[in-house]
């Protein structure tokens, strides 16, 4: 610095300055938001003493008043049986169409989401192959996926049998198109269209049509298929376990699934006066023939639930039907009949088991105990695990087994898949960055953004794209993450956090989202540990025969805006600001002034003086950056030994005396 006693003097002042604004931000104290208050503590009991007990006891009361109230009032307990009947039966029949076509929507968005992800390419046949007939493999629910451009050619996957089958398809010049895959440029949401015929499957779908747009520009629609076939053979199982006759009408004419149709064959590759699908009067069925015809309307169970009288050769069928929306412009039906004396017969063996009922009472009541000690166990497992994910501590959590409970199966199956998710997730996402954040800001879930006094780091691989014509797409991505790894470490052990990686480079941050006062000497201990481990993997590349690796680094400290920034449906915490232009720019610098070196680091006079001498640097001089008005000085790290001196540390050492 003896070379610029002018700028030296500026700089010490400039220092003087800076310190005295950040010890009256410190005095002032920085805003916290005030805890809430604290209000009675809540009596919290244990879940297996609740569940024992009150499970217990409560088994008790409820069977034994529905024991009572049945052997008293015969009649209304006759309208409750139905009623749980009809409605466990309905539900059945809906849980089942909803299992078989939900995983259809699912498989839709997740090879959409991949395309517009980026991460799978449409036009490349071979890839968009393997994911059509991956995606089928793993959904036996679904009979067919296919993957149209806008040009309407494409590749589907079908499944004949027990086999997958993969074609193309070209509907160019198909005059008669479904109106879902015409209009797709024109949607942005996935839509169900009415049923359509399958020569080939010899049997009717029902069909998801699914866009694809990636930066606003239309893909083509992801086409899903489920056929009706297995539903009816679902319904024709539920018709001898439980002698439940159930249907599902498309309308009031065309029956999409009935147990009867699980044996009989149509074909409706010429009919053009409705869907592709029998009419009521099409199955062997008479009384859903007269169902619209000659049935009476009766007062229904439940609001939405409608009730009919049939009469055909002189017996009565009550039939119970409601509708269900979401898988087309038009509600389907779904329904179920049987004998209207079945009604009386329930009565009657609810007198013949009354007795039984009480023993049966006792029994209910020890189940109940052993149930719930059962159930408090598992709910504990799960607790448990959910307390790991509350910390993070993904790799702790054992995966939590199958129960023969529906819900807590299905809560299991979605906690262990909730998990498999995170995992990934922490591998996307700073695991780090989100507890600080969590801690700092008491468990909130957004936060106002702020400004902020950082230290910006920009790193940068020379000649990487030249290196990369030579490789292939695996050989490039392990060294991407090699490097990548390298260098994260070396940012995570000073505190830093890692905002993104651009192509082969690197944007990371010290001060946010914790206050960090040596901000500038952390970044400047990162910047020389990255020296060394560039050149000791070098070495190790040199022993391999590989090309060294030469980076660039730039470092700039000063005010940005830091905080949530992105759109409502992605937000990422980053910070924004001329102060990251800088940093960019003195990486942009160091191209030139790197000749054969493997690694330089440049900062700002800034970082290099609120360094407090946290790594050697020798003075480059005053340097213009791109796109800015002016001159910057500039100063270079070096490694112990490498020559030139701890300027700023000069200068810190003459403010002193």
């Amino acid at each position: 610095m003896a070379d610029h006693p002018t700028k030296r003097r500026f700089l010490q002042t400039g220092l003087r300055i800076a310190r005295l604004k950040e010890a009256a931000r410190k005095k002032g104290g920085p805003r916290r938001t005030r805890p809430p208050a604290l209000g009675r503590p809540r009596l919290r009991l244990p879940i297996a003493a609740v569940l024992v007990a009150g499970f217990g006891s409560l088994m008790l009361l409820a069977v034994a008043s529905v024991l009572v109230l049945g052997l008293v009032s015969a009649s209304r307990n006759t309208f409750t049986l139905l009623n749980d009947r009809a409605d466990l039966a309905l539900s059945g029949v809906e849980v089942r169409i909803r299992n078989q076509l939900n995983p259809a929507r699912d498989m839709a968005r997740f090879v959409a989401g991949l395309m517009e992800r980026g991460e799978l390419d449409p036009t490349d046949s071979r890839s968009l192959q393997d994911t059509l007939r991956g995606a089928l493999a793993g959904a036996p629910d679904v009979t067919g996926i296919a993957f149209f451009h806008p040009d309407r050619t494409g590749l589907r996957a079908d499944r004949l049998g027990n086999q997958l089958h993969i074609g193309r398809e070209d509907l160019r010049h198909e005059p008669e198109l479904a109106p879902e895959l015409r209009n797709g440029a024109d949607r942005t949401t996935a839509v169900w269209a009415d049923p359509l015929w399958s020569k080939e499957a010899g049997t009717s779908f029902v069909t998801l049509f699914q866009p694809v747009r990636r930066n606003g520009a239309y893909l083509g629609q992801v086409v899903v298929g489920v056929s009706l076939g297995d539903l009816s053979r679902f319904l024709s199982t539920l018709y001898v376990e439980q002698g439940l006759n159930a249907f599902v009408l498309f309308d009031q004419q065309h029956v999409l699934a009935h147990p009867s149709l699980a044996g009989m064959k149509f074909d409706f590759s010429t009919k053009t006066d409705g869907p592709p699908l029998p009419r009521i009067d099409q199955v062997a069925d008479p009384a859903l023939a007269a169902l619209w015809q000659t049935g009476q309307p009766v007062d229904a169970l439940k609001k939405r639930v409608e009730g009919r009288i049939v009469n055909v050769l002189d017996e009565d069928y009550l039939f119970l039907m409601r509708s269900m929306a979401g898988y087309g412009q038009q509600d389907w039906t779904i329904g179920i009949s049987f004998r209207a004396n079945e009604a009386s017969a329930e009565v009657r063996r609810l007198y013949t088991t009354g007795l039984a009922g009480l023993g049966i009472l006792l029994i209910s009541v020890a189940v109940a105990l052993i149930v719930g000690r059962r159930i408090s166990t598992q709910v504990a497992h799960l607790a448990e695990a959910a307390d790991h994910v509350r910390t993070f501590d993904f790799r702790a959590i054992d995966e939590l087994p199958d129960s023969r409970l529906r819900e807590l199966a299905r809560a299991n199956s979605a906690f262990n898949a909730m998990v498999a998710g995170l995992r990934w997730f922490e591998t996307y996402v700073p695991k780090a960055l989100v507890l600080r954040l969590m801690h700092r800001r008491g468990g909130l879930t957004s936060f106002q953004s702020e400004e902020r006094e950082v230290t910006v780091m920009f790193t940068d691989i020379r000649g990487f794209s030249r290196m990369a014509e030579h490789m292939g797409a695996a050989d490039t991505a392990a060294l991407l993450n090699e490097h990548f790894t390298l260098l994260a470490n070396c940012i995570e052990a000073e505190g830093g956090t890692v905002d993104k990686f651009i192509g082969d480079a690197i944007m990371a941050f010290w001060g946010a989202p914790e206050e960090q006062p040596d901000h500038a000497a952390r970044a400047l201990r990162a910047a020389h540990a990255i020296t060394r481990a560039v050149r000791d993997g070098n070495r190790r590349r040199a022993a391999e025969g590989l090309p060294a690796i030469r980076v660039r680094i730039g470092l700039h400290s000063g005010p940005v805006v830091v905080g949530n920034i992105g759109s409502a449906s992605r937000i990422n915490y980053t910070i924004v600001g001329d102060t990251v232009n800088v940093a960019a720019r003195i990486e942009e610098l160091a191209s030139a002034l790197q000749g054969d070196e493997e690694v330089i680091v440049l900062s700002s006079a800034a970082t290099a003086f609120q360094g407090d001498g946290a790594a050697p640097l020798d003075c480059v001089g005053d340097r213009t950056l791109r796109g800015r008005n002016g001159t910057t000085e500039v100063w270079r790290v070096t490694l112990d030994g490498d020559g030139g001196g701890d300027g700023a540390g000069a200068v810190r050492e003459e403010e002193k005396a």
